[in-house]
């Protein structure tokens, strides 16, 4: 392989109340495995509107409000911003309730087909954004019923990714991606510069490390699963001048078996083998984030959410961690410089009960909520997918864009078209039945050429039902 600003709408005041009272008992974000998604279950109610009384509707709801049910996955700080969120629309005396309720996200997929077709599905639920056209099946489009310029609130590639066959199936409420998180401690000891203009100055750096410090210098990878392994090499590959997948979707063939496909793979297993950057082991499922927090690791691929998996007991970041987190554009080839990227999403299952002024009333709710979430930042380290949010004092002004760059790091990589979403398959493409051969590989559990082949024949066959 070769070298190589306006305003968000709102009360500040009333939300920045509102953020105290949820941060006073802030315990860590659990759920790394399932990327930004948590992994809490929890109860919720999908009443019709009706009550003894003729006062209240369920949860509360007001006699004659239009009662929508949402589905969602997230946990810890996010599910209580989520939940804050739904709270706050709810108070708005606009004739519409919405019902939450959390369901496992390892359960969400199957729960959510099983209600589609047993014609119980909720009105909105949340899904990633490039998992479009494997939920066209069971979501409805909401052309007719988005509001004028709705469009133009969002950054346009959040906007274009959810785009379905030239229809809107989706809402997104963030970008998030992965990049580079450094501990500073092990670079200063190690005396690196963080500045990585290429593979070779990488290299160099790593190396650096492991000769000066007691700290191992990388980890592809920072959870013990498939898709934390997809999400990586997708950002190698892309670099090397490759692809996990060409032609257009529905039509897609596998594309990372080739020369360059091997030698990134090749490249990803040196990491813990030859290179000797990393260990071949994993002590838990979230070794390589203690690692990194205990200064053991001094730098590894992470998404913007990871940083929640820093805090202590007390919700804090600890105050003897310093890190930076920046663009991963320093793997080697004449590729593209851009990094992995993904939006969680409101989508709309299809539900012959839903009325039409549900429908919109469901729609009404996504809107509001993806475009006034200013504490979906800081709660989840994500950067809102509404350009008005995202560049909004309040994500601006928190330590996750000023101090430790997670948020203005993703912000740039965004505005200079420097992300890319996964492709948008008709299959469950983060499944490890794809992506379990290249944890096999990392831990040298498996050849390249075995690991390659496996992982590639799986998304083949599935890709061909």
């Amino acid at each position: 392989m070769s070298q190589r600003n306006s305003e968000s709408e709102g009360s500040n005041s009333t939300k920045m109340n509102r953020r105290r009272v949820l941060s006073a008992g802030g315990a860590a974000l659990a759920a790394g495995i399932a990327g930004c998604a948590g992994l809490t279950g929890g109860g919720g109610s999908s009443g019709d509107g009706s009550s003894s009384d003729g006062n209240t509707g369920s949860d509360g709801a007001a006699s004659g409000d239009v009662e929508i049910d949402y589905w969602m996955y997230f946990g810890a700080q996010e599910n209580e911003e989520m939940t804050a969120l739904v709270d706050e629309f709810n108070s708005q005396d606009n004739g519409i309730h919405v019902n939450k309720q959390s369901v496992p996200f390892g359960e969400f997929l199957n729960k959510l087909f099983t209600s589609v077709n047993s014609g119980n599905a909720p009105h909105v639920a949340s899904y990633y954004g490039s998992y479009g056209r494997h939920l066209k099946p069971i979501t409805h489009s909401i052309d007719d019923y988005l509001s004028d310029g709705a469009k133009n609130k969002y950054f346009d590639i959040a906007w274009d990714n959810l785009q379905v066959d030239g229809s809107t199936y989706a809402l997104p409420i963030d970008i998030h991606g992965k990049a580079l998180y450094t501990n500073d401690g092990v670079l200063e000891s190690a005396g690196v510069d963080p500045d990585f203009t290429d593979w070779q100055a990488f290299s160099d750096a790593c190396d650096t490390i492991v000769s000066d410090t007691d700290s191992r210098a990388f980890s592809f990878i920072n959870w013990n699963i498939g898709q934390a392994a997809f999400r990586a090499y997708i950002i190698a590959l892309t670099q090397a001048g490759g692809n996990i997948v060409t032609g257009e979707p529905g039509s897609y063939k596998v594309a990372y078996d080739n020369d360059v496909g091997m030698q990134t793979a090749d490249l990803m297993t040196k990491i813990t083998g030859d290179f000797g950057w990393d260990t071949p082991q994993f002590q838990s499922d979230s070794a390589r984030v203690q690692d990194f927090v205990s200064g053991d690791l001094g730098m590894f691929i992470a998404g913007t959410w990871s940083v929640n998996n820093f805090e202590n007991e007390s919700g804090k970041i600890p105050e003897d961690l310093s890190f930076s987190f920046q663009n991963p554009f320093m793997f080697p080839g004449e590729g593209d410089d851009v990094a992995w990227c993904e939006s969680n999403s409101l989508y709309f299952p299809k539900n012959e009960s839903h009325s039409d002024a549900e429908k919109q009333a469901a729609v009404e709710f996504a809107e509001y909520v993806t475009q006034n979430n200013t504490l979906w930042a800081s709660a989840g380290g994500h950067l809102p997918a509404a350009k008005s949010v995202a560049t909004s004092s309040e994500v601006k002004n928190t330590d996750l864009w000023q101090k430790y760059g997670t948020i203005s790091t993703m912000y740039e990589m965004v505005t200079n078209k420097q992300v890319r979403y996964q492709p948008k398959t008709a299959i469950h493409i983060n499944s490890d039945r794809f992506w379990g051969p290249f944890v096999d590989m990392y831990l040298q559990n498996t050849d390249v050429e075995s690991g390659v082949k496996s992982s590639a024949n799986a998304l083949k066959q599935a890709l061909n039902q």
